[in-house]
């Protein structure tokens, strides 16, 4: 089986697992612990394997790297989104807010942020070779894992299922072509680690505490 279509497959069978998976964990689980063992699930048996089984060695030497060549507008615009959703998110923070909140909310965003961008753009950006379809079918991907999620048993999303799924395609999308240009992930790792951080707040003061 060649990688390219091997990553698809392993993508696509991640996806259809979790359609079953997250309803099936918060609801036996709770909420709380369910939510949290589909995540550690997905990051620990999913996106780190398979993002290290997708990559060389060599690659991973300057994967995660922060230069950008000719393209100096990856870190406004990496670092800018942070800045946007993160005025938005505090502006809707919900009560409840602790220091223990954001610590948590913080250590997710550090976890997810790094091994989302890790498979998600670091296997995908090798994968594709320079092939720009390749790398869009990824982002649909990477948007339709999001889809799982709406259907978890008791956890409230701000803005609901939309906003999730919408916000990924969003944000995948600017992602995928800071790590197209770039042929590095260390700018889309901070932003996405920054835009996680301000968003699972409110998730984390919502539904676990």
């Amino acid at each position: 089986m060649q990688k390219p279509f091997a990553l698809v497959f392993a993508s696509a069978v991640m996806i259809a697992v979790m359609f079953w998976l997250v309803p099936e964990l918060t609801k036996r689980l709770g909420p709380a612990h369910g939510y949290l063992a589909v995540f550690c699930i997905y990051w620990f048996a999913f996106c780190l394997p398979m993002g290290l089984i997708f990559q060389s060695r060599r690659s991973l030497r300057t994967r995660f790297g922060l230069a950008v060549g000719q393209y100096r507008w990856v870190p406004w615009l990496a670092v800018g989104l942070v800045v946007l959703i993160g005025v938005v998110s505090i502006a809707k923070l919900p009560p409840g807010v602790t220091a223990v909140v954001v610590g948590i909310a913080f250590a997710a965003a550090a976890i997810n942020g790094v091994l989302e961008e890790f498979f998600w753009r670091g296997a995908w950006l090798e994968q594709s070779v320079g092939r720009w379809p390749f790398q869009a079918l990824g982002w649909v991907l990477f948007v339709a894992w999001h889809v799982p999620l709406t259907f978890a048993h008791g956890v409230v999303v701000e803005g609901g299922p939309l906003a999730m799924v919408g916000g990924a395609a969003f944000l995948g999308a600017v992602w995928a072509v800071i790590a197209w240009r770039t042929e590095r992930i260390g700018w889309t790792v901070i932003s996405h680690m920054g835009v996680n951080a301000f968003t699972f707040i409110g998730l984390v003061a919502t539904n676990f505490m």
